[in-house]
């Protein structure tokens, strides 16, 4: 592990577990039921709630604010009478406690990370790995991996692959359905979202879809052994799933794959063909840069683009 900076101390708590581990994605590649698996491990630790963004608010240029989104959860909480409160089952006033905690970690950066101690072992009990998970990790900057590699002994990284254009398409879908929460998407907004992200291959959420950055940015900070990968194609087995175990040096342990947390709907839109090709040779890179990578790992229902050239993985690494 590497020395923290200059009269930095981290808070103590992050050297009690044997390993700590992060989940950076993808988003919309199984980090919930992912996340729902790892909690019912007794030999894993997860915050109260899924997805800090601890990282991404202090360490990431132009995210999108989420101190917003909690101050709103925190009035509601505040909204309650005393007697309300007072009453509230235990599992309930934990996640209370846990929109607090999230609150002051979103506003203390202060050297140490002891806001982020105090969320990440809220309800910590000795078990040898603990760790979250958070989607958007995967837009880290290869230094913020670096720091996150420094905090204990054992650090290590989970990322799931999926199809590039599966999850962008999956990815604005969810993002179409946000927009006007309880109501069927308009027809052509799929379409419309889908191209405004080709148009914009800097937005966060096509970005989010070019594995080649992220795991260039991971390598760089993180030695290869301590990462692994999962395709999401074939996350529902147990032998992935027991690659994960073991990569955690836990237990393995039985998983329900019939359970699916945040499936997608069935959408009466689908992605017009010429609008599905132009996403497929956008992200044609990525597509050759994970085969030239994983080879016969990468899933058969991955598609092939006509023609992609693969661009170092040391690329961006910034």
């Amino acid at each position: 592990m590497a020395p923290p900076p200059p009269g930095e101390t981290l808070d103590p708590r992050f050297a009690r577990p044997r390993t700590l581990f992060f989940g950076v994605g993808a988003q919309k590649a199984a980090t919930s039921w992912l996340d729902h698996y790892l909690r019912g491990h007794p030999e894993v630790c997860l915050p109260v709630r899924k997805e800090q963004h601890y990282w991404t608010t202090h360490r990431l240029a132009g995210a999108s604010d989420r101190r917003a989104r909690v101050a709103r959860q925190i009035e509601r909480i505040e909204r309650r009478g005393v007697w309300e409160r007072l009453t509230r089952a235990p599992k309930r006033r934990a996640v209370d406690r846990a929109w607090r905690l999230n609150e002051a970690m979103l506003r203390d950066a202060a050297p140490g990370h002891r806001a982020y101690a105090d969320t990440l072992f809220q309800v910590y009990r000795g078990q040898p790995v603990a760790g979250e998970i958070t989607p958007a990790y995967a837009l880290l900057p290869s230094s913020a991996f670096a720091e996150m590699a420094a905090l204990g002994r054992d650090v290590r990284f989970v990322f799931i692959l999926r199809d590039p254009v599966d999850r962008l398409v999956s990815a604005a879908k969810m993002n179409v359905r946000k927009e006007l929460p309880g109501e069927p998407p308009a027809v052509g907004a799929l379409a419309a979202r889908v191209a405004a992200l080709l148009s914009d291959q800097e937005d966060p959420s096509f970005l989010r879809s070019r594995y080649d950055l992220t795991i260039a940015r991971l390598e760089a900070a993180a030695a290869r052994e301590r990462i692994l990968y999962l395709f999401y194609e074939t996350l529902f087995r147990q032998e992935a799933v027991d690659r994960l175990c073991d990569f955690l040096a836990v237990a393995r342990r039985p998983a329900r794959f019939e359970r699916r947390v945040n499936a997608a709907k069935p959408d009466a839109e689908a992605l017009d063909p010429a609008l599905a090709d132009r996403a497929l040779a956008a992200l044609a890179p990525v597509y050759a840069a994970v085969r030239a990578k994983f080879g016969d790992e990468v899933p058969g229902r991955w598609r092939r683009p006509a023609e992609a050239s693969a661009p170092p993985l040391r690329q961006a690494m910034a």
